[in-house]
C-alpha cells in the first residue's frame, strides 16, 4: 500500500507543481497505467516460482523513471517505491538498490538542482537503510519462527516417546505380575493340589477299612497328618516367595537413609511419619527414597543447611513426603532447576504423582504420590 500511496502522492504533486502536464486526461490515464503495472508485478511475484525473477522489478523501475523524467515535479522521488516489497520475498537486494538509485538520478538529473539532487540521494540512502533493517528483522523473525516450530515438534516427539515409555513400563509390569501369578498358580496346583487329592483318597480308604482294620486305618491317618504338615510347609514357602525380602525393603528405607546422611554430614537430619502407616508399593518406596536423598543432599550442599526435616504423611488418598531445611533461600524466590530437580520431577511423574516446591520461611520440596 505504501508503494501505491507514494506514486499517487507524487503524481498529484506533479500536477500542482510541474508545468509539463499539458494534457491532464492523458496524464491521469498514464498514471493509472503505471499503477496497473505495479499491481501486475505484485500478482506476478506472489507466485512461488517467480518471486526471484527480476523482470517485473525492471519493468516497474523503468516505467517509474520514464514517468518521472517525462513529467518532472516530485515524480523522480517515487522511483524508490519499486523497492517497497514484502521483506519475505526472496531476490537480490543490493543490485536492485543500485538500479533503483540509478533510475531515480537519471529521471531527476535534468530537473533537480544540485542541492535538491543531493537531498534526494540522502533520503534515498535513509530509505535503503530502513528497508535493509526491515528485511533483516523479517529474516530473523522467520528463523525464530522456524526454530520455534522445530522446538515444538521436538517437544511433541519427546512427549510421545515419554508416553510410549510409560505404556511400555506399564506393560512390562503387567507381564511380570502375570508371569508371577502363573508361577504361583502352577506351584499351588502341582504341589498343594496333588497332595490334597492324595490325602482325600487316603481318608476315603481309611473310612472303608472300618473297625476290623483299625490299626491299618490309624496308619493311614498318621500318613495323612504327615502329608498335611508337608502341604503346610509348601504353602508357607509359596507365601514367603510372595513377600519382598527384608533386605530389599530395608535398602530403600527412609529411616536408614536419614541415619546415613546425618552421620556423613554432621547436620541434624530428622524423620517423622504422620497418619496411619500402610504398606507402600515397591516402586513408590524407591521414588520416595531417591527424592529424599536428592532433596537432603541439595539442602546440605547448595543451601548449606544445618537442619533438615523429612516428614512422610500417610493421607487417605495420597502419600506426601516433605523435605524442608533452614538453609539459604533461592535468590528472588526463583529456583533454577538442575538435573537433580528435573530427575525428581520425572520420577514423581512416572509414578503418577507430582513435585512441589515451597519457598517460605524454610525452603521445602514436596513429593506427592497417589495411594495404591
Amino acid at each position: 500500500m505504501l508503494r501505491y500511496l507514494t506514486v499517487v502522492a507524487a503524481g498529484i504533486a506533479a500536477i500542482l507543481m510541474s508545468d509539463r502536464v499539458s494534457d491532464e486526461a492523458l496524464y491521469v490515464f498514464l498514471l493509472l497505467g503505471l499503477l496497473l503495472v505495479m499491481r501486475l508485478r505484485d500478482r506476478y511475484e506472489a507466485r512461488d516460482g517467480f518471486r526471484a525473477f527480476p523482470l517485473p522489478f525492471l519493468v516497474e523501475t523503468a516505467a517509474l523513471a520514464a514517468f518521472g523524467w517525462q513529467y518532472g515535479g516530485l515524480l523522480p522521488l517515487a522511483v524508490p517505491a519499486a523497492l517497497y516489497t514484502p521483506p519475505e520475498r526472496p531476490g537480490p537486494f543490493i543490485p536492485r538498490v543500485v538500479l533503483a538509485g540509478a533510475a531515480m538520478n537519471a529521471a531527476a538529473w535534468a530537473q533537480f538542482s544540485a542541492e535538491m539532487l543531493a537531498a534526494a540521494n540522502l533520503v534515498y540512502a535513509a530509505i535503503v537503510l530502513l528497508l535493509s533493517h526491515v528485511r533483516k528483522t523479517a529474516v530473523d523473525r522467520g528463523e525464530i519462527e522456524a526454530l520455534y516450530v522445530q522446538l515444538r515438534t521436538r517437544n511433541h516427539e519427546l512427549e510421545e516417546a515419554r508416553r510410549t515409555a510409560l505404556d511400555y513400563a506399564s506393560k512390562v509390569q503387567e507381564l511380570a505380575q502375570l508371569e508371577e501369578r502363573n508361577r504361583i498358580a502352577h506351584d499351588l496346583h502341582d504341589e498343594l493340589g496333588h497332595r490334597l487329592i492324595r490325602l482325600k483318597m487316603m481318608l476315603e480308604a481309611a473310612i472303608r477299612i472300618g473297625g476290623d482294620g483299625r490299626g491299618e486305618a490309624m496308619n493311614l491317618v498318621r500318613e495323612v497328618r504327615d502329608q498335611l504338615a508337608g502341604a503346610m510347609d509348601a504353602l508357607r514357602s509359596t507365601v514367603r516367595r510372595l513377600k519382598p525380602a527384608e533386605a530389599a525393603r530395608a535398602e530403600y528405607s527412609l529411616e536408614t537413609l536419614i541415619g546415613e546422611l546425618a552421620g556423613a554430614s554432621g547436620a541434624a537430619v530428622r524423620f517423622r511419619a504422620a497418619g496411619a502407616p500402610y504398606p507402600l508399593y515397591p516402586s513408590d518406596a524407591i521414588v520416595l527414597y531417591r527424592n529424599a536423598q536428592e532433596a537432603v543432599t541439595n539442602a546440605l550442599r547448595h543451601g548449606e543447611a544445618t537442619e533438615v526435616a523429612v516428614e512422610l504423611e500417610y493421607a487417605p488418598e495420597e502419600l506426601r513426603m516433605t523435605v524442608s531445611n533452614n538453609g539459604a533461600l533461592p535468590e528472588g524466590g526463583q529456583l533454577r532447576k538442575g538435573l537433580g530437580l528435573l530427575g525428581m520431577e520425572e520420577r514423581a511423574r512416572l509414578a503418577g504423582g507430582r513435585l512441589e516446591m515451597v519457598a517460605g520461611e524454610r525452603f521445602a520440596v514436596r513429593t506427592i504420590l497417589p495411594r495404591r
